[in-house]
């Protein structure tokens, strides 16, 4: 059985999260009415399917196409003002180097992801990425199916495996995945508190010696 290696990639392979903050404040109104729009709190790890069923709930009438194609114009903007985190190349050579096969599972749409791994000095060495935003039947985050899928198709042991999240939807997923669950800090948006990872990150350095010392605990 081999050992993963699995990534989030907002807020964590790349610094958008402060980006997306700042364009969706512009947009949330037009789209959803400014009584929904303050009342949708914190986007952070929810997906676009996430963020559509929170302005439905909160009573927001929409056509889901238009919103859609109002976020794929958004994520061009996002993406291409953003920038890879930094250190996260370094991070996964020396991952590479002890044996773990890399991954991402991220809510994004493919079409989302295909602006940011194009951009990875270490796209080559990924062995798996899967959106959830794609496979609805793996169930958004916190569910861990995107996790367990995987891990499944990597082959690999949860209890030898590691998880790099920003969000507390991403670390529940991977905590429920039974992995070692790392909350990556240093991408954050002002305020936001991160709560129930195994440990905590501030930089990829950091991350290198959590991985080092978790690897010892299990």
């Amino acid at each position: 059985m081999n050992k993963a290696f699995l990534f989030d990639m907002d807020g964590v392979i790349i610094d958008s999260e402060p980006s997306w903050e700042e364009v969706e404040n512009e947009y949330l109104t037009v789209l959803f009415g400014k009584e929904v729009a303050e009342k949708m709190g914190s986007l952070v790890g929810i997906g676009l399917a996430g963020l559509m069923e929170r302005a439905a709930s909160l009573g927001a009438v929409f056509d889901h196409s238009h919103v859609t194609e109002t976020f794929e114009e958004i994520a061009r903007k996002v993406y291409t003002q953003s920038p890879i985190t930094e250190g996260i190349n370094e991070l996964v050579s020396k991952l590479v180097s002890a044996n773990f096969r890399i991954g991402i599972v991220t809510q994004s749409p493919h079409t989302w992801i295909d602006q940011v791994v194009p951009r990875l000095p270490f796209r080559k060495n990924i062995d798996i990425v899967i959106s959830l935003h794609d496979h609805p039947e793996l169930r958004n985050k916190p569910e861990p199916g995107g996790y367990n899928e995987a891990l499944r198709l990597l082959s690999a042991k949860p209890e030898h495996s590691f998880i790099l999240e920003d969000s507390n939807p991403g670390i529940q997923a991977g905590k429920a995945s039974r992995c070692h669950v790392i909350g990556f800090r240093g991408n954050l948006v002002e305020s936001y508190k991160q709560d129930g990872a195994d440990a905590y990150a501030d930089t990829m350095d950091e991350v290198v010696t959590l991985v080092e010392t978790l690897a010892t605990k299990r």
